[in-house]
């Protein structure tokens, strides 16, 4: 066998005819999206980093390309070099920076006067830099720009561990090192509202209401109703208590809410004494209707010391297979909802309640392993917060570009779809006279819908305010 050719029947040969090609000829369309919402417009007018104020890229080239790194499947600052070299991008107007270049960049967001009063232990959740602030007003620009006018948002809340071997992060209560960032999300929307980002040693639980409060703020004024959903890091009576009297800019705001509460002694006691006909079927949906399973549920009259108003309590409890128990030696095991919305019935509640599983827990592992949030790329407190929060802005920007630009049936696809069918597609540049041809290689029907995406999105920058 021919050492020059290889088991497959093809040479390598450098490229004589110079030709302009990229990988990532899908990539743009990510860019178009950003464009398309005038993010660079929010950019220029509140990002202004002192320390880069002089050189090749602005503000917008560096927020950009980080998110066309995230899109494209890069999970690191080195990452970079792999796009600039990509002449085929910065010919369809990409101005990608160096990795080096976009370090200094990261950096910038990091002040480690904000951290002097960190205790050695403990819980601590340090002010956030100017940069970072108003890094987050570019993804609230960017949430203005696409919602309606709804009355009722459902916002999800839940923290997520990030493991990290850098010398700076703190121990996990999973026994490892690491990060442990809230995320607030829009559930009707799709789109992530305030993000927190804290360290591996804060609990979840601890102080979840400013992050919420300023998620609300970031919604539209036409919103008169929040539906708060969480798990029982959310289980706290003052929390509750807050949430009952919510004020945005001087404007009552209802919240109603579904929590997740602990399961004390005394409430396992009062839901062991509910009688059998309490209990009701807890059905699943299937593609042949609701069927029965092996949850049940039940109303329970509970009233703990703590509270300060009566909350509804809804109890479940899940039993084994026929003739079996729990390794545990128990016949069933219990949960429980806590909620303030009296006028739902319980089964609908409780599914309600349940759907939050399949967002805000999905965006963490959309933000962790399809993006490259599960990677800090630093040991610096708010590098990784700013690094955490443009994987935040990602993950809305190309859930826009599914909702706005896309087919419908797009809207389901996971990056590694993106990717392979669309964003790391083959393409040649041609220059003919002032003109640029972007020319697609792969299925006919991609580059369809990629000129239809294009269409949609000149829509989209022509009416977003």
């Amino acid at each position: 066998m021919s050492l020059s050719q290889g088991i497959l029947p093809f040479k390598v040969i450098p490229d004589s005819e110079k030709s302009i090609l990229t990988s990532f000829a899908g990539l743009p369309l990510v860019v178009e999206t950003m464009r398309a919402l005038r993010v660079h417009n929010t950019i220029d007018n509140c990002l202004v980093i002192k320390k880069r104020q002089s050189g090749t890229y602005t503000e917008s080239d560096y927020v950009e390309s980080f998110i066309a790194l995230l899109a494209s499947g890069g999970e690191c600052l080195d990452d970079f070099d792999r796009l600039q070299s990509d002449r085929g991008l910065k010919e369809l107007g990409l101005n990608i920076p160096s990795s080096e270049s976009a370090r200094f960049f990261l950096y910038a967001f990091h002040d480690e006067e904000k951290l002097k009063d960190r205790p050695g232990h403990g819980a601590f959740i340090p002010p956030e830099t100017e940069h970072l602030r108003n890094l987050l007003k570019v993804q609230e620009n960017i949430i203005k720009r696409v919602h309606g006018n709804p009355t009722v948002a459902t916002i999800d809340q839940d923290a997520v561990v990030i493991e990290s071997t850098k010398d700076e992060a703190k121990m996990t209560y999973l026994g490892y090192k690491g990060y442990q960032p809230v995320v607030n999300y829009w559930a009707e929307e799709s789109l992530i509202l305030k993000d927190e980002f804290r360290d591996g040693n804060v609990p979840a639980a601890y102080n979840l209401f400013d992050s919420l409060k300023a998620s609300i703020e970031m919604l539209p004024d036409s919103v008169k109703e929040v539906r708060y959903r969480a798990d029982s890091a959310a289980y706290n009576h003052d929390l509750m208590k807050e949430l009952r009297k919510m004020e945005v800019r001087g404007r009552k705001i209802t919240v109603t809410y579904a929590i997740s509460a602990d399961m004390t002694e005394a409430l396992r006691s009062e839901i062991k004494n509910l009688s059998e006909d309490a209990w009701k079927p807890l059905r699943k949906i299937t593609d042949k209707g609701l069927i029965p399973g092996k949850k049940e549920w039940a109303e329970v009259v509970f009233v703990p010391n703590k509270a300060l108003q009566t909350d509804r309590y809804l109890a479940i409890r899940v039993r084994p297979s026929q003739g079996e128990i729990f390794s545990d030696g128990n016949v069933y095991h219990y949960y429980a909802v806590v909620a303030n919305i009296w006028d739902w019935d319980g089964e609908r509640l409780l599914r309600w309640h349940r759907e939050k599983c399949g967002t805000v827990e999905k965006v963490h592992d959309v933000v962790k392993n399809d993006l490259g949030g599960g990677v800090m790329p630093c040991g610096r407190f708010f590098s990784n917060a700013a690094w955490w929060r443009l994987n935040c802005i990602a993950y809305n920007i190309i859930s826009i570009m599914k909702q706005k630009a896309l087919p419908d049936a797009w809207l389901n696809y996971r990056m590694k779809a993106l990717r392979f069918f669309l964003i790391s597609v083959a393409g040649k540049v041609i220059r003919t006279g002032r003109r640029i041809i972007l020319r697609l290689s792969g299925m006919l029907s991609i580059c369809e819908i990629f000129t239809e995406a294009r269409r949609r999105l000149v829509h989209l920058y022509d009416t977003a305010q």
